[in-house]
């Protein structure tokens, strides 16, 4: 038997299409081609060099990993390392062009900033609650949302050394 080799990589405008048909008929969004979720990776000590760039505020010290899954939770495209934001500094986020047709957009949590390929959960202030518009947004958001959490769940899993101490 003939394993084959699962490479990580972003789905091309073809493979884009059952993804987004998927999301559409299940959940509603019309376009959407993939689901990102970001995540800590725990370090067993602190970095000799910018330990402050990795200090967490849980108050240990992570590399940060940026996962976007399909619908059925296969990672499409991955970025780690980065200190501050990693969207911000992600290809897919800098090259939006490279990634995304028209309209093509990513389902995320409110930890995200909105963009032309993001759409992400809407933030509830300290002081106010959200609209019932909101609050049903976020609600079909989090349905969907979920399968990146399994993925990086199924990832963690896999590899125990990621869930950290």
């Amino acid at each position: 038997m003939k394993l084959q080799k699962e490479v990580i990589k972003w789905p091309d405008e073809e493979e884009r299409k059952p993804i987004s048909a998927w999301i559409k008929h299940a959940h509603g969004f019309v376009n959407c081609v993939g689901l990102i979720y970001g995540t800590l990776f725990p370090l067993a000590f602190a970095p000799s060099q910018n330990l402050e760039d990795y200090f967490t505020r849980k108050g240990n010290y992570a590399i940060k990993g940026l996962f976007i899954c399909d619908d059925t939770t296969k990672i499409t495209w991955m970025e780690m390392g980065w200190p501050g934001s990693v969207q911000a500094n992600s290809d897919v986020y800098l090259s939006k062009e490279k990634y995304f047709g028209n309209k093509e957009f990513l389902l995320g949590d409110s930890a995200f900033s909105a963009s032309s390929v993001m759409v992400p959960a809407f933030k509830k202030s300290p002081n106010a609650n959200l609209s019932e518009t909101r609050t049903y947004f976020n609600t079909r958001l989090v349905k969907v949302q979920i399968k990146s959490e399994c993925c990086i769940g199924l990832l963690k899993a896999w590899f125990q050394c990621f869930q950290g101490h």
